[in-house]
């Protein structure tokens, strides 16, 4: 299931911890969006062991399949879609703490709040 999170909190926990916050929110998330996306593509623990091991590819291909699913979301939901496809990759590669600010954002736009 989707999670409202607060994106300050994402980033300094992600920070705090070398990036091990950043890893555990890129597996829980991207478990959630093919959840409810159903876009199909490569399963959260190859995305998990792709960001450990070969950071840049794990973060583009994390953020081509979060783009998928979010505009899956959208539709299902009747909520506009955009294209970010090339924004998300080109973020997983410079600067993924961005992309996970990013992607937590439209997330956010989507869950309600509790």
């Amino acid at each position: 299931m989707l999670q409202n999170r607060n994106i300050a909190l994402v980033i300094v926990f992600s920070l705090i911890s070398c990036g091990i916050y950043g890893m555990y929110w890129l597996y829980v998330t991207s478990e959630a969006l093919e959840n409810e996306g159903h876009a199909g593509g490569l399963s959260p623990a190859l995305l998990l062991v792709l960001a450990l091991f070969v950071s840049p590819v794990g973060y583009c291909l994390f953020g081509m399949y979060s783009d998928q699913n979010l505009n899956n979301i959208k539709m299902q939901r009747c909520l506009p879609s955009e294209d970010n496809k090339v924004l998300y990759i080109v973020l997983g590669v410079l600067i993924p703490i961005v992309l996970i600010a990013l992607v937590q954002n439209e997330i956010n736009k989507i869950t309600p709040e509790f």
